[in-house]
């Protein structure tokens, strides 16, 4: 955890773009928990959720691009995505 530190220290451009990208980094986070929860390397879980390594990797660096590779990702953990209203929504 201190090299991560150490490295976002050195380039804050990754903080400020986590923060203005906080869903897709949220989206990314749960990937990489659950997949290492399992004991699964990226290759694992890209055979199950018939992906490639590359998606599985593009996916884990916040870098969503096609939603249905998120579904897949998902189905294969056993997750799902839940969409609720932001805390900042105006009545």
């Amino acid at each position: 955890m201190d090299e991560i530190t150490k490295q976002l220290e050195s380039k804050p451009q990754i903080i400020e773009e986590m923060l203005v990208d906080e869903p897709r980094y949220q989206i990314a986070r749960a990937i990489i928990g659950e997949r290492t929860r399992r004991g699964w390397s990226q290759g694992t879980l890209a055979r199950k959720a018939h992906l490639t390594q590359a998606q599985v990797s593009r996916l884990e660096r916040a870098r969503i691009g096609n939603f249905v590779t998120v579904l897949k990702t998902l189905d294969a953990l056993d997750l799902r995505l839940e969409i609720i209203p932001s805390k900042n929504r105006k009545v």
